[in-house]
């Protein structure tokens, strides 16, 4: 294993999983629709989860103990439910409008996440580490795709209530 390298992609993950946690906290805090606030403080823990796995992984590397690379588990089963579930805003498109960004801008960091992780997969040529990159990147695709199934039920409803098609 090239231990410099895996220390550099599991380190800059590390960061990347931090950011996305404490992005998911403070805008838990913010948003109005009780779907998306409690998405949000899920997905804040799925990525505390994430850090403490990658965390590990970084011990691992430092004591040069590969061989307790473990594959993460399946975790987010309750996020995965919650995301296709009927939005209750209660007809308050103020809200609507105020959440679909911030949506968007989650769904672009899951986006982002999952196509670092995708690369840095390639990247490497340990098979351990490769399929626990992969196996990251599908969560993050996981979390992506659910972000995006609230993103489109809440720009449809929005623009159907504004009674116009949207722009793009």
């Amino acid at each position: 294993m090239n231990e410099k390298k895996a220390l550099g992609i599991l380190e800059y993950s590390l960061s990347k999983e931090l950011e996305g946690m404490q992005f998911y906290e403070s805008k838990a805090k913010t948003v109005k629709i009780k779907q998306v606030k409690e998405t949000f403080e899920d997905l804040s823990s799925m990525e505390k989860g994430h850090a403490d796995y990658i965390s590990s992984l970084i011990k691992d590397v430092k004591s040069h103990d590969y061989g307790h690379f473990s594959q993460p588990t399946d975790v987010g089963k309750s996020f995965s439910k919650r995301a296709t579930q009927e939005i209750a805003y209660q007809g308050d498109f103020t809200a609507v409008k105020s959440d679909i960004p911030v949506l968007r801008m989650a769904y672009l960091i899951e986006e982002d996440f999952m196509n670092f992780y995708n690369k840095a997969a390639e990247s490497v040529e340990d098979e351990e580490l490769k399929k626990i990159l992969n196996h990251l990147a599908e969560w993050e695709k996981e979390h992506r795709d659910r972000i995006y199934t609230l993103y489109q039920k809440l720009s449809k409803d929005y623009w159907e209530h504004m009674d116009v098609e949207p722009l793009y």
